[in-house]
């Protein structure tokens, strides 16, 4: 089952109903993979928009972080995934110094080319409370001037940016200080705000937009408190937090489906959970997920299946875990480090990339496969660094390290323990005997607590001649109510040939009385006439006074019994007549037998 999947979410009509096949061209290295790719950058991420082909990568050098070169330099990178290069390393495409270093980076597909392309916006925040707007077209064409406009109103780093799915132009934005603004990217210079500043004053960590409702905005800080706005009262609706008072929020998402539906992330380590919550019930938590030993650093939510949630935490564990039901689906095997950041491909549902503090940015796949080759690459790394000389300072040359090659294991990471909802078929359909169609759908997700999806097979018949199927309805209620005399009669009445009426009078012969006798008419011999000729017949043998009284007798009892008793009578005039016949027909059959035996011997030889 999970052969048949995995190799299923390869291919590129699976992987997403818009892909090209160029996009999505899985080679067999990489189908056995469970790594696709990586880029040693200490930096944030931001996948090209899901319109954008091919798909971009998008790093900016990340805020209050140092590299292994301890470099103070910034630059914005785009990469591009290209999953028919067996290589693990990802290819630049371009490269832009910058004078700022980013907390967050997103890229929205509110611009167009000059092609007409939707190459979207870049949207940086920035470490001194400034927003960036970039243009990643003239980034990859290598032009100098790439910033389309900056903005520094914020006070302080702004940590949070997302776009609203309905109007890709609207730009969330939340730094210190309970300042959230609401930016239009064709009027960039003057920001909204979404209410009052909450008070006491803090900082804001995370924002979203809600993914059903195109005007509420939810908004989070590190004390544990999330709080939803509604842009058209200019004033927050609710606040959620938790009683404990020991959640410090480090990631918010709202429900792909359930407009009413989100989840709170906590890095504190002694509480590292993930709830979900009802904003109906929003006295306490409608789920809590208890997966990580540590605190949680990010998470996402899968927009093409509502059923995977991700979250990455200081235990260096990656988790896929059905937010309805608290099951972990899927645990990525990665290394001692943590990684920060984590999130979805827009494009391909079933690729993911995660940054991490040891700086590099990982490309997984989360339908499984091979982990063997990673340490392997690791340790040509460090070779190619050190040569053959030896770093410790003995003068002697290093041997090639390599490790014990283990033929009976492999590290096979399997893919999810259910097939994700892109691979799901949400309808089909199978004719079956009779002209019968059966079809099923796969309902929503009811996303209530307790609740499981529904799944809905019909029956239906197919009807394509018409006329056919109404002559069949008119038959079955013949038989079912035994009226095939009349039924018969009707068909004679309508017969267009000779054939198709004398088809249809033996039919009705067979349901009516007296059978035997009709069946005689139909032949063209009546009962009477019948009895005259063998009448006539036996008078000239028997003399006509016997031929009177047979048919006499006949006649008589042709009115006074009963049709059985009638064609007893027949039956027995027939064999009287045969036998009275009988002796005249041997005779004259020997008399010819005795003139054929003169004429043979009498031939000359």
């Amino acid at each position: 089952m999970y052969l048949v999947y995995c190799m299923l979410s390869c291919t590129p009509t699976r992987c997403h109903p818009s892909l090209p096949e160029k996009c999505v061209a899985w080679d067999d290295q990489s189908l056995r993979r469970m790594k696709l790719k990586e880029v040693d950058r200490t930096a944030m991420q931001a996948w090209s928009p899901a319109q954008n082909h091919p798909i971009y990568l998008a790093t900016g050098t990340s805020a209050q972080q140092l590299d292994a070169t301890f470099s103070t330099s910034a630059s914005l990178e785009i990469f591009e995934l290209d999953l028919s290069d067996p290589s693990l390393d990802m290819k630049s495409c371009a490269t832009f110094s910058s004078s700022h270093r980013y907390h967050t980076l997103i890229w929205g597909p509110h611009k167009m080319d000059s092609k007409g392309n939707v190459s979207g916006v870049l949207i940086a925040g920035g470490e001194n409370g400034n927003i960036i707007l970039y243009d990643p077209s003239k980034i990859i064409a290598g032009d100098k001037e790439v910033v389309i406009a900056q903005n520094d109103k914020h006070t302080g780093p702004v940590r949070a940016l997302d776009v609203n799915i309905f109007q890709t132009n609207l730009v969330a934005s939340g730094a210190n200080e309970s300042e959230i603004y609401i930016w239009d990217l064709n009027n960039f210079a003057t920001p909204m705000t979404p209410g009052a500043k909450t008070q006491p004053p803090e900082d804001i960590s995370c924002i979203a937009w809600n993914r059903q409702v195109q005007h509420i905005l939810a908004s989070a800080s590190p004390s544990g408190r999330a709080t939803v706005w509604d842009l058209r009262k200019n004033e927050p609706i609710i606040k959620v937090s938790d009683h404990s008072n020991r959640m410090h929020c480090s990631g918010l998402a709202w429900h792909p489906d359930v407009a009413t539906q989100m989840v709170l992330a906590s890095e504190d380590d002694r509480l590292p959970v993930v709830q979900m919550w009802d904003l109906r019930f929003a006295s306490s938590p409608l789920r809590v997920l208890e997966n990580h030993a540590r605190g949680i650093l990010a998470i996402a939510w899968s927009m093409a299946d509502p059923e995977l949630l991700l979250s990455c935490g200081k235990d260096a564990k990656i988790l896929c875990s059905n937010p309805n039901t608290g099951e972990v689906l899927y645990e990525l095997p990665t290394n001692t480090q943590w990684c920060f950041d984590i999130q979805w491909c827009p494009r391909n549902p079933a690729v993911l990339s995660a940054a991490s503090f040891d700086g590099r940015i990982s490309v997984y796949s989360i339908m499984g496969g091979s982990a063997d080759g990673l340490r392997q690459k690791q340790v040509d790394k460090l070779s190619s660094s050190f040569g053959n000389l030896d770093p410790f300072g003995t003068g002697q040359p290093l041997p090639p390290l390599q490790i014990p090659q283990q033929t009976a294991q492999h590290n096979i990471v399997l893919p999810l323990k259910k097939p994700p909802k892109w691979i799901r078929r949400p309808v089909g359909a199978s004719f079956s005997f009779g002209g019968k169609l059966v079809t099923f759908e796969n309902g929503r997700v009811q996303a209530q607590q307790g609740a499981e999806p529904h799944h809905h097979v019909f029956i239906s018949q197919v009807v394509t001649e018409k006329e056919f199927l109404s002559r069949s309805d008119q038959l079955q209620q013949v038989v079912q109510s035994q009226g095939f005399v009349s039924y018969c009669q009707k068909k004679i009445e309508a017969s267009q040939t000779e054939f198709e009426k004398n088809v249809w009078s033996f039919l009705k012969v067979n349901f009516e009385d007296d059978s035997r006798g009709k069946y005689l008419e139909l032949l063209g011999y009546k009962k009477e006439d019948l009895g005259k000729k063998i009448a006539l017949a036996l008078s000239k043998v028997d003399g006509p006074n016997a031929a009177l009284k047979d048919s006499d007798q006949v006649a008589q009892n042709d009115g006074e019994e009963s049709p059985a008793a009638g064609e007893q009578l027949l039956g027995e005039v027939l064999i009287s007549f045969i036998s009275h016949y009988t002796g005249k027909i041997c005779d004259t059959c020997l008399s010819h037998i005795e003139i054929w035996k003169i004429c043979l011997t009498t031939v000359p030889k």
